[in-house]
């Protein structure tokens, strides 16, 4: 395995110009339960991680996300093109682009107002962020949003904040759990998620987060088919808070199925317009409560008070 400092940084990758926003879906098919269907086995995708929280009634924030009070070595911007790489303890000032599989990024702050503050290119395999913070350093100078993570792979305990979308997902097979996604923030005229997926995606777990969008647009949760058909994603035992609607299940762009859509155990804030959308599709909605603003209230936002 090799570790990468800040005597080894690369260059920046160029990121694309392509907008992943959508405008405020203003009209809602609001649907209850249906009846309960398997997820597909498989998806036990972290690797070994002794430090994993336990799921638990203590929602990730600022005290049990990111770097905490580790030392970090300043760097510049980094493009990863060796397989097994692992970067650690890094301050990194510009974009981290990934271009190899089982690649690590872990213990770093990460502050760039690239098109990705983290772009881990297609078809890449084997990736983990963890224990990051993830500053998309608000309003780009050219107007362009941007998204704290792009690509696949398995994300945890990360703190992601002043980006458009907090994680874009682009491929298969992800973890994402016990991150922190608040404070979106970006220039333009953006269209916030916390977490977004478009289609074309299969195999996800969304699982013990917290994501809060303080904004009227657009979600804490976005699936949609706009890119292909979506399948067997399972959000469970999050804190979830804000947007129009606060979850997200859009079938409206194509005839691309949506399926495998599990809903449990959530916590909600409800959005501007409610606290959920489905349209085109009815994912198994189970013991979720409408009580998420009161416990966002007991949330800690200052990486400072880390315990």
């Amino acid at each position: 395995m090799m570790m990468v400092s800040a005597g080894s940084a690369g260059s920046t990758a160029g990121g694309c110009k392509r907008r992943w926003g959508r405008g405020v879906l203003a009209t809602a098919f609001i649907v209850g339960w249906v009846s309960l269907f398997e997820i597909a086995t498989g998806l036990a995708l972290e690797p070994n991680d002794p430090a994993k929280p336990r799921l638990s009634a203590s929602w990730p924030d600022a005290t049990s996300t990111g770097p905490g009070d580790h030392k970090l070595e300043r760097s510049g911007p980094l493009t990863v093109t060796s397989g097994g790489t692992t970067i650690s303890g890094l301050d990194i000032h510009g974009g981290v682009t990934i271009s190899a599989d089982n690649v690590t990024i872990e213990m770093s702050r990460i502050s760039a107002n690239a098109w990705a503050v983290i772009k881990i290119d297609p078809h890449q395999t084997g990736i983990v962020v963890r224990d990051c913070t993830i500053d998309g350093l608000g309003a780009d100078p050219d107007g362009n949003g941007n998204q704290g993570i792009m690509g696949q792979g398995t994300f945890l305990r990360n703190n992601i904040s002043n980006v458009e979308n907090g994680i874009v997902l682009t491929g298969n097979r992800n973890l994402i759990e016990g991150n922190f996604i608040h404070d979106l923030d970006a220039g333009g005229t953006p269209h916030y998620d916390g977490i977004q997926i478009d289609g074309g995606i299969s195999d996800v777990v969304i699982r013990h987060n917290t994501i809060i969008n303080s904004h009227g647009a657009a979600s804490a949760i976005m699936i949609d088919n706009e890119f292909g058909p979506v399948s067997n994603v399972v959000i469970e035992d999050n804190l979830l808070a804000g947007g129009s609607y606060t979850i997200y299940s859009d079938g409206k762009f194509n005839d691309s199925p949506i399926s495998g859509i599990s809903i449990t155990n959530n916590h909600i804030g409800p959005g501007q317009y409610g606290p959920v959308l489905f349209r085109k599709n009815r994912p198994n909605y189970l013991q979720n409560e409408n009580d998420g603003w009161s416990l966002v209230r007991n949330l800690r936002f200052d990486s400072s008070a880390r315990e």
